[in-house]
């Protein structure tokens, strides 16, 4: 087997754990639509639900394949790049999007942002 670089092995992290955060985007994407529906519960909606279900299914096979592969003090901090797609879907679907969302959101980005970067100066130790 051959060996792989630190360099492609955090690409491959970032790829796997950015696949999972795209797959709980979409589920929580696919559940806000769904309960927007009017007239109640019917297939189409039964039709969502399942999928979102699956999707998180998905997402978890894949979050336990991170795991096993990388340190969760690298892997975890990623999936807080779920809260500035999720705002910006929130504000794609018309909610209102005020100066303290998109603050909060920035700060948990930097927070990301700083934890990356100590990692990556501790992996290089």
């Amino acid at each position: 087997m051959a060996e792989v670089s630190h360099q492609e092995d955090g690409l491959q992290s970032v790829v796997i754990v950015g696949a999972t955060v795209v797959l709980q985007l979409a589920a929580a994407y696919i559940l806000d639509v769904a309960a927007s529906r009017q007239g109640g519960f019917d297939i189409a909606v039964g039709v969502a639900i399942g999928s979102a279900i699956a999707l998180q299914g998905v997402r978890f096979l894949l979050w336990g394949y991170a795991h096993r592969r990388y340190p969760l003090s690298h892997t975890y901090p990623m999936t807080a790049l779920f809260f500035p797609f999720i705002l910006l879907i929130s504000y794609l679907r018309g909610d209102s999007v005020g100066a303290w969302q998109l603050a909060g959101t920035f700060i948990i980005a930097l927070g990301v942002g700083l934890m990356s970067i100590d990692g990556a100066r501790s992996a290089e130790q």
